[in-house]
């Protein structure tokens, strides 16, 4: 049975035809470039939720909402100003010298660092992940460290010819530490090489450098990425800012691992490295690092292992029977390693050595 059309539905679809006959022109300039525009909105939603991963995106946008809240960014502002009140303000700098004085100090140049000092805190013991010294001012390892420091403060290694015993004592130190990271195995290839730095971080940069120039060299990689887990150091964005490497960040599994499903899905043809850590800083978890190198060697890139913490713990704990997992050279696909001989070392600080599987890497 068929219903009689309303009289004013056929006014409805009259008027709209004119309206559409008579607009058509623009309606098919505004139609593909709204498309347009909604295809860019979605494309940048998608490659945030792609960067920072779906719960990280959720997050941000909820932050961002409540900030519209009137009031709660003027608070969360002024919170925040509290902080850096608080920090500029944590040390009493009347007093401080902001020029070069008339005349000289003389020998209250040390007494005035004696006194400075006795404000410093006791650290011996009681600051985890400050300073790495075996026992006190006043046993041997303290006074050993300050009689070299002393001895070998006037030198310059850069100059060799002037100073051998100093070449001559680094080159030993990244010997012994590569030694005991898997040199001396067949699995690493015996060529492992490297050099000291001042720290963990100069460590990373100079194997991210290497691992750009690296892969520049051998695959043509132009527009260099790297991928890391959410867990990794910081060293690693400072990296990627300096060389001009895009930075993936990849959150970690439950465990506070390094995901390494999530690493592969982030992998093209742009990706010159990937990282793990033995352990990581946060959370003081090894990372898989033999599932990481297979990984690396199967898509053939580099792969960076941070030791800075464990590297002189590590192989040792193993030596005394603790299961510890695969971490160093004789990991097929690791290329580099950074180690921190300030740390369980027990060097003075500003001391790290950085590791390359062969001089191949290490020259590019």
């Amino acid at each position: 049975m068929a219903f009689p059309i309303p009289p004013w539905l056929n006014q409805y679809r009259a008027s709209a035809n004119s309206f559409l006959s008579q607009y058509e022109p623009l309606i098919l300039l505004i139609t593909p470039l709204f498309s347009l525009l909604i295809a860019r909105i979605l494309q940048s939603i998608f490659l945030v939720i792609h960067e920072r991963g779906l719960k990280a995106t959720i997050i941000s946008f909820v932050m961002s909402a409540i900030k519209l809240v009137p009031g709660v960014k003027k608070y969360i502002d002024s919170e925040k100003q509290k902080i850096v009140d608080k920090l500029q303000g944590s040390s009493n700098r009347d007093g401080w010298r902001t020029e070069l004085p008339k005349t000289g100090l003389g020998d209250n140049v040390l007494v005035q660092m004696r006194d400075e000092k006795q404000k410093d805190v006791t650290w011996q013991g009681k600051c985890s992940g400050t300073v790495y010294i075996g026992g006190n001012e006043n046993e041997g390892h303290f006074s050993l460290i300050n009689e070299a420091c002393s001895m070998f403060a006037h030198t310059n290694p850069l100059h060799l010819s002037v100073f051998p015993s100093v070449v001559r004592f680094e080159a030993e130190v990244v010997a012994m530490t590569a030694a005991i990271l898997g040199s001396k195995e067949k699995a690493s290839g015996g060529q492992i090489c490297g050099n000291m730095t001042s720290g963990g971080t100069e460590s990373i940069l100079l194997a991210v450098k290497s691992s750009r120039d690296y892969m520049k060299a051998k695959k043509g990689i132009t527009k260099p990425e790297m991928i890391i887990p959410v867990s990794a150091h910081s060293a690693y964005d400072k990296a990627a800012q300096y060389f001009k490497i895009k930075l993936w960040r990849v959150p970690v599994d439950k465990e506070f691992r390094a995901d390494v499903k999530a690493i592969k899905r982030y992998i093209n043809k742009n990706t010159i490295m990937i990282v793990g850590s033995a352990p990581g800083f946060p959370h003081g978890i090894i990372d898989p690092i033999e599932e990481l190198g297979d990984l690396a060697s199967s898509y053939q890139i580099c792969f960076h292992v941070d030791l800075c913490l464990g590297g002189f713990v590590l192989p040792f704990a193993r030596k005394l029977g603790y299961p510890v997992p695969p971490f160093d050279f004789t990991v097929q696909g690791v290329t580099s390693i950074s180690v921190d001989v300030h740390k369980y070392g027990l060097a003075p600080k500003g001391t790290s050595v950085v590791l390359y599987r062969n001089r191949e890497i290490r020259k590019v």
